[in-house]
């Protein structure tokens, strides 16, 4: 188990990395660590998604995901907004496994979210999220309207827009 969080995000950021390749996405790299966005994202189409990745290990079958941004000084310890990112890609470490979140889906619960690994030992379904349904980087932007440029907005403002 890495104790050093620094190893830790670094550990979380190859593993996310190598399956965004994989899956043919472009990716960009925040260069230092002050901003909210970890990397910029390119699909085919060259659209652009802001991503934060966090790395994690598993508990009892469980995920959690934090929605602040944790630094070793706390004085830069921050909680994301819906506008800042668009996915989060949480790696979990001992299980060697990459899934996808919206920020929205995340960020609307107050300081964590939970996923499951596995079935509950009581058989609890109901808003139960299973990490095995979120795999899909695509299906995590579902909720996300990126910004579109054509022909005739050449050089105005871009704007992205999410659907609440």
């Amino acid at each position: 188990m890495l104790d050093n969080p620094n190893k830790k995000g670094t550990l979380g950021e190859i593993a996310v990395c190598k399956e965004l390749l994989k899956l043919g996405f472009d990716v960009f790299v925040e260069v230092g660590s002050d901003s909210k966005v970890d990397w910029v994202v390119l699909d085919e189409n060259y659209v652009c998604y802001k991503v934060q990745i966090k790395a994690t290990y598993s508990n009892n079958e469980t995920v959690e995901v934090y929605s602040k941004k944790s630094c070793l000084n706390p004085k830069y310890n921050s909680t994301y907004q819906v506008q800042q990112i668009d996915a989060f890609a949480v790696y979990v470490i001992d299980k060697d496994i990459v899934f996808y979140v919206s920020a929205k889906e995340i960020l609307k619960n107050s300081k964590r979210s939970k996923f499951r690994l596995m079935p509950s030992k009581n058989g609890q379904q109901l808003n139960v999220r299973y990490v095995q349904d979120y795999l899909d980087f695509k299906k995590a932007l579902r909720d996300l309207t990126p910004h579109t440029q054509t022909v005739e907005t050449a050089g105005d403002e871009k704007v992205q827009t999410t659907t609440f």
